[in-house]
């Protein structure tokens, strides 16, 4: 029986881990390795940072209107992860519904659909919930996790972005997780921090971009409870990420450390569509 919690806490990251990796900026998210030395070199280019104060092109209207993240409805953005806990993922982000204080973003995988609300606000955009919907819902083969975000705080793209600016966001959350008929509970927060490095020049499937570099920081804990038995789980990581104006995340370079496992994560831009 002691193994079981185990078993459902592994699904458990899997999901989670998937979660994150779409939320912008948070991937294998998020990790430890050397980002002067390496993100150059894997951006294509190695292009120094440069240091910028111009105004920036933006995007939609209203709180909505943001100069990294094009609020415009119909918007898609398709993405490829590599070198995650699980195999190679590949889905598409949607943004719909969009209202003058948010919309609703659809990240839809092979065997996986997850809507998120976010909101608009003065300072920018916030991801209300991790897992997406009202009680946010991934549903993958043979598992499913719902997620309810409990307290949701700070902003996840300021309205302005310049080298040296800093912010951050946090998330509570309670759920439950089905598996083959067996239900573990799940609850735990989420803390990120990010800090804009610089523009640098970043080449993808999609193409090459001036983009803002931005470092982040992210730590998520867990406890999941099965028959009784709580097992904790922290996810720590430092992500290196990309976003153009006009375009939005383009690149993530990330190595993360989930319960003991460590992973490093790439994830690009394949196409995108503006309208």
């Amino acid at each position: 029986m002691k193994r079981k919690p185990i078993h459902l806490l592994s699904l458990f990251v899997v999901l989670l881990f998937i979660t994150a990796c779409s939320l912008p900026g948070v991937g294998s998210d998020e990790e430890t390795v050397s980002v002067e030395e390496t993100a150059p070199s894997e951006a294509g280019g190695g292009d120094e940072v440069v240091m910028t104060d111009e105004p920036m092109p933006v995007t939609g209207t209203g709180l909505c209107a943001n100069a990294y993240y094009p609020v415009r409805e119909g918007s898609t953005w398709s993405y490829k992860s590599s070198g995650s806990y699980a195999e190679d993922l590949t889905w598409t982000d949607t943004i719909t519904n969009v209202r003058e204080d948010g919309f609703t973003l659809t990240s839809v995988y092979d065997e996986l659909t997850r809507t998120q609300e976010w909101a608009c606000g003065p300072d920018g955009l916030l991801a209300l919930q991790m897992g997406g919907g009202a009680a946010g819902g991934l549903t993958t083969s043979g598992a499913q996790l719902t997620v309810e975000t409990q307290n949701v705080s700070g902003v996840t793209y300021p309205s302005e972005i310049s080298a040296g600016s800093q912010w951050s966001q946090s998330h509570e959350f309670m759920g439950t997780m089905d598996i083959a008929g067996q239900s573990a509970e799940a609850d735990g927060n989420e803390q990120t921090s990010f800090t804009a490095i610089g523009m640098e020049s970043v080449t993808t499937p999609a193409g090459t971009f001036d983009a803002m570099k931005v470092e982040v920081q992210t730590t998520i804990n867990i406890n999941s409870t099965f028959q009784g038995v709580t097992v904790p789980v922290t996810f720590t990581g430092t992500t290196t990420s990309w976003y153009a104006q006009g375009v939005g995340w383009v690149k993530s370079i990330s190595m993360s450390d989930f319960g003991g496992i460590t992973s490093t994560d790439t994830i690009e831009l394949q196409s995108y569509s503006i309208p």
